[in-house]
C-alpha cells in the first residue's frame, strides 16, 4: 500500500499546479506524475486523489487527516478510488516485474459506475513504466475518451517508455529530487531510530530520493557499507578475510532490501567515478564506465536468476579489483 502521510512534505510547486489546475474548472483528466524511485510519487498522487474527493477544500497536500475521505483513501477504499499497482506473485510471495493488462483492465469496469456521490472518480496507477505493450494499449484507450469527471493519476519513474499517445494525452507533472531540509523533516516524520551521523549519510547518498534515505536507515545498512568503501579505498590491495567476512554479514541479513541497497550503493559509488576528476585518474576515465557496467550486469543478473548474493557480492568486488 501506498505510504500516505497526513501531511505532504515538498514539491510544493507540484502541489500548487495542480491545485491552481483544479480551481480553474480546466483539470486535465490525466495527470503524469514523473520523478525518481522514491521521491513521492505516489504519495503525492493519494493527496491528490483525497483532495479531489474531498471536493477541493483546504490546501492541497495539508487536508484534514481524520475526515472520513482521507480515511477512506489512506485504506483504499474509498467507492470512488482505483489503485492499480503490480500484484503479488502468488508462487513466490514478491511483487511481480510487470503490470499484467487484467490489472489494468479493472479500470474500464471501475470508469463505467456512477460515482457514489455524483463526483470525480479517481485511478492511481502506480509505476506505469512497468506495463507491457498490452497494458498500455488498455489504458491509452482510456486517457483518449474517459468519461465526464474521471482523473487519472499516472505515477512513473521513467517516462520514455510509455507510448508517445499516452504522454501527449497526459498532463506531464515532474518532480524534483527532494532536498536536504525536506528529507530530514521527512525521516524526522517517519521516527527512523538512526543517529544524526547516519540521517547526514543517508542524505547525502540518497540521491534526492525521500524513499531511498529511509530504506538506508531502515536496513541499517550503512556500517556494510562503509566497510565496503574501506575495501574499495585499500585497492589494490586486497585482504580476502575482510572481504570474506563482509560478504557474510551481507548474506546473514537474508532480506533481498538489504543487498538491494548495498547494490544500489556500491553501483552508484562507480558512476560517481565516471565523472569524478579525481577517480578518473585511479580508474582511467572509460575504465570507470567499463567497471560501473560490468558491476550493474552482475547485481541485475543474481537480481533475475535470484544467485546467492554472497557470492554476487564477491564476484562484483573482484570485478572493480580486477579493472581497476
Amino acid at each position: 500500500m501506498i505510504e500516505f502521510p497526513p501531511h505532504f512534505i515538498g514539491h510544493t510547486a507540484a502541489c500548487r499546479e495542480v491545485q491552481l489546475a483544479y480551481a480553474s474548472s480546466r483539470m486535465p483528466h490525466a495527470w503524469l506524475i514523473a520523478g525518481i524511485a522514491g521521491v513521492g510519487k505516489a504519495p503525492l498522487a493519494k493527496h491528490i486523489a483525497q483532495f479531489v474527493l474531498g471536493g477541493g477544500q483546504g490546501e492541497l497536500g495539508a487536508g484534514d487527516p481524520e475526515t472520513r475521505t482521507a480515511k477512506l483513501v489512506e485504506a483504499e477504499t474509498h467507492p470512488d478510488l482505483l489503485v492499480i499497482r503490480r500484484p503479488l506473485d502468488e508462487k513466490t510471495g514478491e511483487l511481480r516485474s510487470v503490470i499484467p493488462v487484467e490489472e489494468v483492465l479493472k479500470v474500464a469496469a471501475f470508469l463505467h459506475r456512477t460515482a457514489t456521490h455524483g463526483g470525480w472518480r479517481v485511478v492511481i496507477l502506480e509505476d506505469a513504466h512497468r506495463l507491457n505493450r498490452n497494458g498500455q494499449n488498455a489504458i491509452l484507450k482510456i486517457v483518449e475518451e474517459p468519461p465526464p469527471r474521471t482523473l487519472i493519476l499516472i505515477t512513473v519513474t521513467t517516462p520514455g517508455v510509455l507510448l508517445p499517445t499516452i504522454r501527449s494525452r497526459s498532463r506531464a507533472l515532474q518532480l524534483s529530487p527532494v532536498n536536504a531540509k525536506d528529507m530530514r523533516e521527512i525521516i524526522r516524520r517517519e521516527e527512523t531510530p538512526a543517529t544524526p551521523e547516519d540521517i547526514d549519510a543517508a542524505v547525502d547518498l540518497s540521491g534526492g530520493s525521500a524513499g531511498f534515505a529511509l530504506k538506508i536507515l531502515r536496513t541499517a545498512t550503512l556500517p556494510l557499507y562503509r566497510e565496503m568503501l574501506a575495501l574499495l579505498d585499500a585497492m589494490p590491495q586486497w585482504d580476502v578475510a575482510r572481504l570474506h567476512k563482509l560478504a557474510d554479514q551481507i548474506a546473514r541479513k537474508a532480506d533481498a532490501e538489504s543487498f538491494d541497497v548495498l547494490a544500489t550503493l556500491l553501483v552508484e559509488r562507480l558512476r560517481c567515478a565516471v565523472h569524478d576528476e579525481a577517480l578518473r585518474q585511479s580508474y582511467g576515465g572509460t575504465l570507470a564506465l567499463q567497471i560501473w557496467d560490468q558491476t550493474r550486469a552482475t547485481f541485475t543478473a543474481a537480481d533475475a536468476s535470484n544467485l546467492d548474493r554472497k557470492l554476487a557480492f564477491i564476484n562484483a568486488m573482484n570485478e572493480i579489483r580486477a579493472a581497476s
